[in-house]
């Protein structure tokens, strides 16, 4: 199909903040998003969404919605404005022992939202969650923690640190506790909790948020939504 280089990022929250579906739907052109006819589609999928509680674009695309599958409805306006509109990113997240939230930068193109567990006031983690978000946006981690950065991604990795002129100049004894360090600091760019806050590059987000919501918190999941992520 045609390139996607526009649309808009929409979300459903639960009055209670404890649940909430993200959807990004796409088209080609700016001239399309501010119509009601974009945007109303875009408000019934994340609502829909938040309904069936949807793990992917996928579901939720197959899901229905007015009687038909939301693929169909898509395809309608697709044909309506003449543009070529697709959900590549689709999501629920819900947390029983805590929040879920974000932050959708002001043009609706980007988003960046978590899912924390605390007994901290709820007003207090929505104000974090804001933040947390536009870290999200500004610093793209790949994983809340490094134990979850697939296997094949720090190879590769480990794999150009070995074979980089800075490590092959090093005696060979040597070589493997230097690429270890290097592999240390790239976790520290891609783990979400190892990242530099995106406001103060002294502390990483694990200690901002246990200063700002107490030691107990903990980042669950988190999701970046954005045009051509």
């Amino acid at each position: 199909g045609r390139a996607a280089g526009a649309g808009r990022v929409g979300q459903h929250r639960a009055a209670d903040s404890r649940s909430a579906a993200f959807v990004l739907m796409t088209c080609e052109t700016d001239f399309v998003p501010p119509t009601d006819d974009f945007m109303g589609l875009l408000a019934k999928l994340t609502k829909l969404g938040f309904d069936q509680k949807v793990p992917s674009a996928a579901t939720l695309l197959t899901a229905t919605l007015d009687g038909r599958p939301a693929l169909e409805a898509v395809k309608a306006l697709s044909g309506k404005c003449g543009e070529n509109c697709e959900v590549p990113q689709a999501l629920y997240l819900a947390n029983a022992a805590g929040y879920v939230g974000g932050y959708i930068h002001f043009d609706q193109k980007i988003g960046g939202f978590a899912s924390i567990t605390t007994d901290a006031p709820v007003e207090k983690v929505n104000e974090f969650l804001n933040k947390l978000g536009q870290h999200i946006v500004f610093a793209r981690p790949i994983a809340v923690r490094r134990d979850q950065i697939p296997a094949d991604v720090v190879e590769r990795e480990r794999k150009v640190y070995m074979e980089s002129e800075e490590v092959l100049a090093k005696p060979a004894e040597r070589r493997e506790a230097i690429v270890q360090g290097k592999i240390n600091k790239f976790y520290g760019t891609i783990a979400l909790e190892e990242q530099p806050w995106y406001l103060d590059n002294a502390v990483t987000v694990k200690k901002m948020l246990a200063d700002t919501l107490g030691a107990g918190a903990r980042i669950e999941a988190f999701a970046l939504f954005a045009l051509g992520a």
